[in-house]
């Protein structure tokens, strides 16, 4: 688990340092197919929430909730957030990120392999292994094309 949150962490830092970078008059452009940058960042805010709730819920012995569509999810990260600038967005997936690092770091040995749900096979490591994927190739990989080609 300690390699696996190191490797986040440097993911999120390379994450934030190319988010600094983005020009400010690009944010809310749809640069991301129908998403645009801060719409980006709030549905990545969202999953980290979700996955540091997830976590406290395996912790207390509860089963918590599953979420049942991604497409769903993702649309109601998006939309919860569509009215905050860009400051106040940041600021949560910052806060975020920081949050599941505590979280997991704090997860005693004996769950970090337990399953969240009896009927699925999700653990926090594959968690976080999934969310280190997501925003290593599903986002960055994007944003950093594009920032290249604003630049």
């Amino acid at each position: 688990m300690d390699a696996l949150l190191d490797r986040f962490e440097n993911i999120r830092a390379e994450f934030i340092d190319v988010l600094d970078h983005f020009p400010d008059s690009k944010r809310t452009e749809r640069l991301f197919n129908d998403w645009n940058l801060k719409e980006v960042v709030a549905h990545l805010a969202g999953w980290d929430r979700y996955f540091t709730e997830i976590a406290d819920a395996l912790e207390a012995g509860e089963e918590p909730p599953y979420w049942k569509s991604m497409t769903r999810f993702n649309e109601a990260s998006v939309e919860k957030r569509k009215d905050e600038p860009w400051d106040s967005v940041f600021k949560e997936f910052v806060s975020s990120g920081e949050a599941i690092i505590h979280c997991y770091k704090q997860l005693p040995a004996s769950l970090q392999d337990a399953k969240f749900w009896k009927n699925k096979s999700y653990t926090p490591v594959q968690m976080l292994e999934i969310n280190i994927h997501h925003y290593e190739n599903d986002h960055l990989a994007k944003i950093k094309k594009v920032l290249a080609r604003l630049e």
